[in-house]
């Protein structure tokens, strides 16, 4: 305590990484706070069940289009495009697993350093 009052300069003043650090936690606290604040304070957005999005889409292009075309269509895609886009679909899941995998190991590892 006698070296923080002895008037070589203040503690503040000889430990400036100290300093800047408890300024940047207390901005961070408060900032963290303020945002739970205001998300508490919102109303939900109503979100449409992606089924009733896909009936209403369904709807449209029926209207828009007619039965016969629609059918085809549909027959069209589920006969020919989804096999070929079949396996570009499993590749692209499987490369998304790797990632989000490494992701969880560096985090992981991140939070056993703390």
């Amino acid at each position: 305590m006698d070296e923080i009052d002895s008037g070589q300069g203040s503690f503040w003043e000889e430990n400036r990484n100290l300093a800047t650090g408890v300024i940047l936690a207390s901005a961070v606290a408060a900032g963290v706070i303020a945002y739970v604040l205001r998300r508490s304070r919102e109303e939900e957005p109503v979100i449409e069940p992606p089924a009733g999005l896909a009936d209403r889409a369904w709807e449209a292009a029926r209207d828009a289009a007619g039965d016969e075309r629609v059918d085809a269509a549909r027959e069209f895609f589920m006969d020919h495009v989804m096999p070929e886009l079949k396996p570009a679909l499993l590749a692209i899941l499987a490369d998304l697993e790797v990632v989000v995998n490494e992701y969880f190991r560096r985090t992981e590892k991140s939070i056993k350093k703390l």
